[in-house]
């Protein structure tokens, strides 16, 4: 047996866990102490949003070159990285930064770390988790994001207001800290051909029908897929509050709904990933579905909103509330269940996982520019419903990629190594 067998995999889960977190440790943090940063440093909505953009252009850039980096020389030597590169990066925020071009330079220094940690974050998963257990602890880590929110902003906001956002922003170094404690804590370096070898093996172990499964996803379908649907998913996340308030929801209340619909997001990931580790790699029929609700939530948000502006009040505000909470649950858990498909299948799941990464930054980055401009041309309606298609376009997207052929599984192959 392996010490990659006798490591706890549970501990892998939470290492992998507060790594993913450590990702979006920043962002996180500026979007909920925006109010304080922005009068500190004398920043508008557009210069915060150029430095939210800047941070996941980076990201989409640097995520393929830093997860094939990871896959060549194994989860530690990212983790490390990514972690130290986080680290700095909240260390000079916190003590160097006095203007707006220096939130610039070091939010995009930091979306270098996003592009380390997130990518290591799976291939760590891959390298220490056994096969019928990897999409349990996959969607166990991808609740990062969600809970990471939801414990900061029941937390810093409060901290911010009676002593700064610096103090409050400082609090989030425990999290690359704790990554390099527990790097230390897990043993072995897991290098690329023994990953691959050991992909082979563990088909033998996945359930019924995984050995028919295809192969590598095809990589620009996965790219585009991971594009269009976290435009719509940015949207989701970005403008909830606002449309429900809009839509004649009071503003606590309209916070209450959302932040209710992120925690429910957090137990569909548990589930979902709990859900697939019965299914075979190669089905990709609960994520299509999923997409499909996501669509239809977004869409009766939209519905919901027409109404109102025709009979303003009434059901209207419910069917506004609904579709919102739908989508916030769909729209949050669909990217969890692609990434869980993408590095099931990969050969290299760091280069893998990167490429989805270069989608999802492109789209997290235009997806609340798209949304505002439609928005003020014509109304959220319409921007809502743009997001619909967007949705359904990425899922037309997930179809091509899951139907890869030899010729593709050979070439990403070449390419991960």
């Amino acid at each position: 047996m392996t010490a990659r067998h006798e490591r706890p995999w549970g501990t892998v889960g939470l290492a992998a866990f507060l790594l993913l977190a450590s990702s979006v440790v920043m962002p996180t943090l500026l979007g909920l102490l925006a109010v304080e940063v922005t009068r500190d440093l004398d920043v508008g909505d557009r210069g915060l949003g150029s430095v939210i953009a800047g941070f996941w252009l980076v990201t989409a850039v640097a995520s393929p070159l830093c997860g094939r980096w990871a896959d060549g020389r194994g989860w530690r030597h990212g983790a490390t990285t990514g972690a130290a590169v986080v680290a700095a990066c909240l260390l000079s925020c916190v003590l160097l930064v006095d203007s707006w071009a220096g939130l610039v330079v070091v939010f995009g220094v930091a979306g270098v770390g996003y592009a380390l940690c997130s990518p290591t974050s799976n291939l760590l998963v891959v390298s220490g988790v056994p096969a019928p257990r990897r999409a349990s602890v996959l969607g166990f880590k991808q609740t990062a994001p969600p809970v990471l929110t939801a414990l900061a902003g029941a937390t810093l906001p409060a901290l911010a207001h009676a002593y700064g956002w610096r103090p409050a922003m400082l609090l989030g170094l425990a999290l690359p800290v704790s990554v390099l404690v527990m790097v230390t804590a897990l043993g072995g370096v897991q290098h690329p051909p023994a990953l691959r070898e050991r992909g082979v093996r563990d088909r033998a172990s996945e359930p019924s029908g995984a050995g028919s499964e295809p192969g590598p996803m095809r990589p620009m379908p996965v790219v585009a897929a991971a594009g269009l649907g976290t435009l719509s998913v940015a949207t989701v996340t970005g403008f909830a509050v606002l449309t429900l308030v809009g839509a004649g929801v009071a503003p606590v209340l309209a916070a209450s709904i959302v932040s209710g619909g992120s925690m429910l997001a957090v137990l569909a990931r548990l589930f979902a990933g709990a859900y697939l580790d019965a299914r075979p790699a190669g089905d990709l029929a609960p994520l299509v579905w999923l997409m499909a609700v996501a669509a239809v939530g977004i869409g009766a948000t939209a519905v919901g909103l027409f109404g109102g502006e025709l009979a303003p009040g009434g059901a209207w505000v419910v069917v506004v509330a609904v579709g919102v909470v739908v989508s916030l649950v769909a729209a949050w858990t669909w990217p969890a269940l692609l990434l869980i498909a993408v590095v099931r299948r990969a050969r290299g799941p760091g280069a893998a996982s990167g490429l989805l990464q270069m989608g999802s930054g492109v789209g997290s980055a235009i997806g609340p520019l798209v949304f505002g401009l439609l928005s003020d041309a014509g109304g959220r309606g319409w921007a809502w419903l743009v997001m619909v298609g967007s949705t359904v376009l990425a899922m037309h997207f997930v179809r091509i990629a899951g139907r890869s052929s030899s010729r593709v599984a050979e070439g990403v192959t070449v390419a991960a190594r």
